[in-house]
Formats: structure tokens, sequence, C-alpha cells
């Protein structure tokens, strides 16, 4: 949705400005549909829970709910808030340490263990942070299976 939501900035900005209407009229029907659904899906779990466990605790059930799902999406922006500055920080080239182990991969026969370390080391530099850690999940998983037998 975000990626939707640039693009319609962008057709703003290239003076598609129907279209930009267009857009902007679907998302704003959009978020209030959901408001609505979302004012009866309350209004109606009350209105259940009030008969069942009372009117106090029927208020806090509801209160609990909506304080875990705000939480939940406060964790979820800081998380990716932290993973997107790490990968705006991510080097593009290999580091010292990449450097290193070239250096020690200097003997014969080691061009294609330089070749494929190089190639490692872009492709880590372009993963996210959860790509390289189920990247290395995967890959333990698979170590860990082979030696197992």
């Amino acid at each position: 949705m975000l990626l939707w939501l640039t693009s319609l900035l962008g057709a703003s900005t290239e003076r598609r400005f129907r279209s930009f209407l267009h857009g902007a009229g679907a998302v704003a029907t959009v978020a209030l549909l959901a408001a609505v659904a979302l004012g009866f899906g309350t209004l109606a779990s009350y209105v259940y829970l009030r008969a069942s466990q009372g009117t106090v605790v029927a208020a806090f059930i509801i209160c609990v709910v909506y304080s875990l799902f705000a939480i939940l999406i406060g964790v979820s922006a800081i998380v990716r808030g932290r993973a997107d500055r790490l990968v705006r920080g991510a080097p593009s080239e290999p580091t010292e340490n990449g450097h290193s182990l070239f250096q020690s991969l200097d003997g014969t026969g080691a061009s294609q263990d330089q070749q494929a370390l190089l190639a490692a080391l872009q492709a880590g530099c372009k993963l996210s942070p959860l790509q390289l850690f189920a990247t290395a999940l995967i890959g333990g998983l698979i170590a860990g299976r082979k030696l197992g037998k």
C-alpha cells in the first residue's frame, strides 16, 4: 500500500492531477469504510461481552485488545525504522574484513574462493537484516542436517 501511495504522490508531481484525485478519493473512501467497520465491530463486541461478562469487564477487555494492537503496531514501526536505518547504513562495497579475507586467500586455486567471497559479500549488502537472518537460519538447518547424518 505504501508503494501505491508513493505512486500517487508521483502522479501528482507529474501533473496528472486527475488520477491523483481519483487515487486520493479512493484512499479516503477506504479509510472511512474501515473506520465505520471498526466502529461497528467494536460495538458488536461490546454488546456481546456486556451480556456475558458485565459492563465494566466488557469495556476493559476491549480496552486491552486495542492497547495490544497499538503496542504491536508501535513495536513493528520501531523495528521497521531500525531495519531501514541498518539497510541505509549498509556498505555497498566489501569492508576491511572482506579485504583481509581476500588477502588470506592468496594461495593457488584461491581465485574461485575469492570470487565466491566477493559474490557473497555483494549479495549480503543487498539483503535486509530479516533476509540475512532467514538465510543464516536455513543455512544452519541444512548444515545441521548434513552433519547429523
